[in-house]
């Protein structure tokens, strides 16, 4: 049974609300500047999976890992790693469960909720 979801930071347009997943230069539906961040549950479901058999040179060294495209409750599609497991299907409810760091940079890990 996995815990409680981590927190998503997002980005809120103060212009029209609109959410993006990283912090962009500009509002893609109302070309505003200023964002505020808003936190959200990670929680939401599978839309989409890949294997990453031959990584780029910076992943090299962590071997083959599954990338996932996530369906968040709040209506946002985001993208992370995932902990695959070999039952899983599009549609299932999955969970942000940790993070981790490579170069700096923080990636999320979702993980298949079982019921």
């Amino acid at each position: 049974m996995i815990g409680q979801a981590l927190e998503l930071t997002l980005f809120c347009c103060q212009g029209c609300g609109a959410l993006h997943e990283q912090r962009p230069v500009v509002c893609a539906s109302c070309l505003g500047e200023t964002f505020d961040e808003k936190a959200v549950t990670g929680q939401g479901r599978l839309a989409s999976w890949t294997t990453i058999r031959k990584p780029p040179l910076a992943f090299r060294g962590h071997g083959q890992y599954d990338v996932a495209v996530i369906d968040l409750s709040i209506g946002l599609r985001v993208t992370g790693r995932i902990a695959s497991q070999s039952n899983q299907r599009v549609g299932d409810r999955v969970s942000l469960t940790h993070r981790i760091e490579i170069d700096g940079e923080q990636i999320n890990v979702f993980e298949v909720q079982q019921t």
